[in-house]
C-alpha cells in the first residue's frame, strides 16, 4: 500500500464524515430495535428503554429486589427465540446448491471452467462450513432484519504454501525445432558432428546446453522401450539410422540447423508464498451501515463495516500503528468519554456484558466508497481520487487513525439481500412481530404465579376459641387431635374459624393465553406442524393431514426462503470469481459417491481458462424436504406396487438414499 500522505487523508476524512452524519437520528432508531432483538434472543425480556441512560435497562438489574417485589414472580419463558428457531432449523435443513452454467456451450475451455466451478463451490463450502454460514443469515434475518454478506481473499501459511518461481529473460544461442518451435538439447546434435570432423585426434567438444533441463540420451530411452509398437516403427527406423529427431513432436531434423539467437526464461529462484482461501462472512445492520434511502445496491454510495477488537488485534494487522503511543490507540471506556460514536459500539456490544463495557477494544470501520460518492468534494478532489482510485475507495480507521486506502470495488466483496416485500433495503426483522408476544406471555406468566400464591387461603381463629400458643408449639400430625373450648353450647366451632381467598384467577385468562400462542404462530410462521405440532385440532390428526399441515406451514415461509436463495447465488458467484482469479495451484477435496467410495475431485488451475455465464440454483427453489418427508414419499411409491418404479428405487445409485431415508445405517 502506497504510503497516505496528509493532503489525501483529509480528503478521505471529508469523505467519510459526510456519509458518516447521514440519517444520524434513523440510525439511532434502528440500533435500539436490533438491540432489543438481541436482548430478547439472549433471554432478557424484562427490559425497559433508559431516555437518561440512553440504553435498554434490564429490569432487575435497575431496581433493587427488596424495592421491587414484583420481581419475585418475573419467570419468564423465551417463546421469542423458541418461535425463531423454529424457523430457522425449518429453513436449513439442507443450504440451497448452485451451480456454473459456461458462457459459450460450444467452447470446451468454457465448459471445463463450469465443471470446475461446480467443484470450487463444494471446495469453499467444506473450508468455510456452508451450513453455519446459512444459519447465521437466518439468525440474521430473525433478528436485524438485512443481510450483508462480505466475500474476501486471505493468504495464510495455514492454508499452505506454493512455490512462486522468478524467472528473468536471457538472450542465448541456440537451434529450435522448425516444426513445434521446442529449444533442441546441443546432445541431440553432438552426435553428428562427431562423425562428421575430429579436432586433432582429439573429439569435438560438446557445448554445454543453455537449456534448463534439457534432453538427454533421446535415442536410447527411446530404443529402450518394452515392448514397442506399430506406432513407434517409423521413429525407431529413423533412430537406427542415426537420424536426428525432435524429442516432442518427433520431426525429423537437419544435422546442419544452425544456431540463433533466442529470448529464453531462465529460472532464477523460488520463493515459498502462502495459500489463500474464500472467506465468507455475514452481517447485519448492527455491523453495517448502508443509507436508508437506497432501493436497491446499486443506489448506495458508500458501505461502512464497523467492529470492536483488542487494540494488539489492531496494532498487528496494521502496520500504521506501530510505534504509536498506546494512549492515542487505546480507547477510554471510562465513562463513555473518548468513544467514537458509543451509540454504534453499545449496538454491538455483547448482552452478556449487562451495561458494563470491555477495556482495551478499538473500534475498526472500513469504508467502501463507489466512485460517484467523490462528488461531494470539490471538482479537483474528485478528479485525483477518480485517477488514484478508479474502481472505488476503500479506507480502513482505527478509532479516528486512517491506516489504510486500496483501489477496490465494493460490490466484489458485498451482497445484500433485496427484500421483495420492501420498497428499500432495510427492513423490519422477522422477530419485531413476537415481541409483543413475548411481553404479554411475561405478564401472563407473573400475574398466573400471583394469582395462585395468592389463591391459598388465610383461615382467621377466635382466640378464645383456639389456643394459638400451644397449637405452635405443638407437631402438626395426620388425624391429629387438638384442644379447643367453644364460647358456649348453641354455636358451632366452624363458627369460631373463617377462611379469606384473596385471589382468584379468572376464567379468561387460559383462553387468552391460547389466543396468544396462536398469533405468535400467525404473525411470525412458526406453525404448530413446523416444529412437531399436530395439525388443526378440529381434524382427524391423520398422518396425511400432518403432512399437509406441514406442508402449509412451509408455505409460509417461502417469501423469505426465496430471498435468501437468490442472495446466496449472488454472493456464490463472487466467491467462485474470485477464487478463479487468485487460483495459484491445483487443489482437490475428498468426497463420497453414491456407491460409499472415497473421490479425489481436483480443482487444477488449468480448468480456468475459460468464462462462467452464469450461477444458476440448481433444481428446485422450493423449501427442501426433511428426511421424514422423503422417507414417506418413498413409502407411498412402494404401496403403488409398480414394477419399474420399484426397480429404479433399487438400482445402486439410489442405494445410500434409501438407507438415510429409512434410517438403516447398517443396511447392506
Amino acid at each position: 500500500m502506497d504510503r497516505i500522505s496528509d493532503d489525501l487523508e483529509k480528503k478521505v476524512k471529508s469523505l467519510s464524515d459526510h456519509f458518516e452524519n447521514e440519517d444520524v437520528p434513523v440510525r439511532q432508531r434502528q440500533i435500539r430495535i436490533w438491540r432489543k432483538m438481541k436482548l430478547y434472543w439472549a433471554g432478557f425480556t424484562r427490559i425497559w428503554f433508559s431516555e437518561v441512560a440512553h440504553n435498554w435497562q434490564i429490569w432487575d438489574d435497575a431496581i433493587e429486589v427488596q424495592d421491587n417485589q414484583a420481581s419475585y414472580y418475573d419467570k419468564p419463558i423465551n417463546v421469542f427465540r423458541a418461535y425463531l428457531e423454529s424457523i430457522i432449523a425449518a429453513l436449513s435443513i439442507n443450504i440451497p446448491v448452485v451451480h456454473c452454467t459456461p458462457e459459450d456451450a460450444d467452447n470446451p475451455d468454457d465448459i471445463e471452467t463450469a465443471k470446475a466451478g461446480n467443484n470450487i463451490y463444494e471446495l469453499v463450502s467444506k473450508y468455510i462450513n456452508a451450513p453455519l454460514i446459512f444459519i447465521q443469515a437466518l439468525w440474521t434475518l430473525c433478528t436485524e432484519g438485512m443481510i450483508a454478506g462480505y466475500t474476501y481473499s486471505k493468504e495464510d501459511k495455514k492454508y499452505g504454501e506454493y512455490d512462486d518461481k522468478e524467472y528473468e529473460e536471457e538472450e542465448v544461442e541456440a537451434r529450435q525445432c522448425p516444426n513445434c518451435g521446442m529449444i533442441l538439447s546441443d546432445e541431440l546434435f553432438a552426435k553428428d558432428n562427431q562423425q562428421m570432423g575430429m579436432m586433432g585426434e582429439e573429439e569435438t567438444p560438446i557445448e554445454e546446453s543453455p537449456v534448463e533441463g534439457a534432453v538427454e540420451d533421446f535415442n536410447l530411452s527411446e530404443l529402450d522401450e518394452f515392448m514397442p509398437g506399430d506406432e513407434d516403427a517409423h521413429l525407431h527406423a529413423l533412430l537406427n539410422k542415426g537420424e536426428i529427431v525432435c524429442p516432442d513432436c518427433e520431426f525429423l531434423l537437419d544435422p546442419e540447423l544452425q544456431k540463433q539467437k533466442l529470448i529464453i526464461p531462465r529460472l532464477t529462484g523460488v520463493t515459498k508464498r502462502p495459500k489463500s482461501r474464500q472467506c465468507v462472512e455475514v452481517y447485519g445492520g448492527l455491523y453495517v451501515k448502508v443509507p436508508n434511502y437506497a432501493k436497491e445496491q446499486k443506489d448506495i454510495p458508500y458501505l461502512r463495516f464497523s467492529y470492536e477488537t483488542h487494540y494488539s488485534n489492531a496494532i498487528a494487522r496494521f502496520e500504521k500503528l506501530r510505534g504509536k503511543e498506546r494512549k492515542d490507540i487505546q480507547l477510554k471506556t471510562e465513562g463513555m468519554s473518548g468513544i467514537y460514536d458509543p451509540y454504534e459500539r453499545w449496538g454491538r456490544l455483547s448482552p452478556q456484558y449487562w451495561g458494563e463495557y470491555p477495556t482495551n477494544n478499538v473500534t475498526v470501520r472500513m469504508y467502501w466508497f463507489r466512485p460517484c460518492s467523490y462528488w461531494v468534494l470539490e471538482e479537483d478532489c474528485v478528479k485525483e481520487l477518480e485517477k488514484k482510485y478508479p474502481d472505488g475507495l476503500k479506507a480502513v480507521y482505527v478509532n479516528d487513525i486512517l491506516c489504510e486506502c486500496h483501489n477496490e470495488a465494493r460490490d466484489d466483496c458485498w451482497t445484500i439481500t433485496r427484500n421483495p416485500l420492501s420498497d428499500y433495503i432495510h427492513f423490519d426483522p422477522l422477530g419485531l412481530l413476537l415481541t409483543s408476544v413475548q411481553d404479554i406471555t411475561n405478564d401472563l406468566i407473573a400475574l398466573t404465579l400471583q394469582t395462585i400464591e395468592q389463591g391459598i387461603p388465610q383461615t382467621f381463629a377466635d382466640p378464645a376459641v383456639l389456643d394459638f400458643n400451644a397449637y405452635r408449639e405443638s407437631e402438626a400430625t395426620p388425624g391429629g387431635v387438638y384442644p379447643t373450648k367453644p364460647q358456649n353450647s348453641t354455636k358451632n366451632l366452624s363458627e369460631a374459624f373463617t377462611q379469606l381467598k384473596t385471589a382468584t384467577l379468572s376464567p379468561e385468562v387460559r383462553p387468552f393465553a391460547h389466543d396468544i400462542q396462536g398469533m405468535g404462530q400467525l404473525a411470525s410462521g412458526a406453525l404448530p406442524s413446523l416444529f412437531g405440532g399436530g395439525g388443526s385440532e378440529q381434524g382427524s390428526k391423520t398422518a396425511s393431514e400432518y403432512a399437509m399441515s406441514r406442508a402449509q406451514a412451509l408455505q409460509r415461509l417461502q417469501t423469505p426462503w426465496k430471498m435468501l436463495t437468490f442472495w446466496w447465488k449472488e454472493m456464490w458467484a463472487k466467491v467462485i470469481d474470485s477464487y478463479i482469479k487468485d487460483a495459484v495451484d491445483d487443489e482437490y477435496f475428498t468426497k463420497k459417491d453414491y456407491q460409499g467410495n472415497y473421490l479425489k475431485v481436483w480443482v487444477k488451475k488449468a480448468q480456468l481458462m475459460g468464462k462462467i455465464g452464469s450461477v444458476e440454483l440448481e433444481a428446485s427453489e422450493q423449501i427442501p424436504s426433511t428426511w421424514q418427508q422423503k422417507k414417506d414419499a418413498l413409502l407411498q411409491l412402494f404401496n403403488m406396487n409398480n414394477p419399474q418404479i420399484i426397480e429404479a428405487m433399487f438400482s445402486p445409485e439410489n442405494i445410500n438414499l434409501l438407507r438415510e431415508a429409512l434410517g438403516l445405517q447398517d443396511f447392506v
